[in-house]
């Protein structure tokens, strides 16, 4: 297995043993980043694909897990339960190897066409911290990732 995605497959096994069911049937699967943003604790906005990064992320059973490698590298990574209702998706991590913000929880505003899911979090102004749009992997994508 790559060691990439060596951690994605610890935290899933990890939490899909006994996890509450808490969502939207819709999102359920592989997502694979295909563009995205977010504003640093400088203020300065990021642009993912200029900064390198790559992501997938796995939604099933209210649970999710995501990895972030950035040149290939491991870069980020964080799993634990989401619910999404009404067009408001929330990750509340129970594991990260980043120090969660706030209250812990991250708050989006989505919207799902197709197999195109994207997401935009704000801040207490209202301004866009963070956006990321993502693309539904096929299954077969999906497993020879896992390899």
């Amino acid at each position: 297995m790559r060691p990439r995605f060596a951690l994605l497959a610890a935290l899933l096994t990890i939490l899909f043993l006994g996890a509450p069911a808490m969502a939207a049937s819709s999102l359920e699967g592989a997502w694979q980043l295909q563009v995205g943003e977010f504003v640093d604790g400088a203020g300065q906005r990021v642009d993912y694909g200029e900064a390198r990064l790559q992501g997938i992320k796995v939604l099933d059973g209210g649970t999710f897990a995501f990895t972030t490698t950035r040149d290939g590298r491991f870069w980020a990574g964080g799993a634990g339960s989401y619910q999404a209702v009404d067009g408001r998706y929330t990750e509340t991590p129970r594991m990260a190897s980043f120090a969660l913000e706030g209250d812990g929880q991250y708050r989006f505003d989505y919207r799902l066409e197709g197999d195109t899911w994207t997401l935009e979090r704000r801040d207490a102004q209202g301004r866009v911290v963070e956006r990321e749009v993502w693309r539904r992997m096929p299954a077969a994508a999906a497993n020879a990732h896992a390899r």
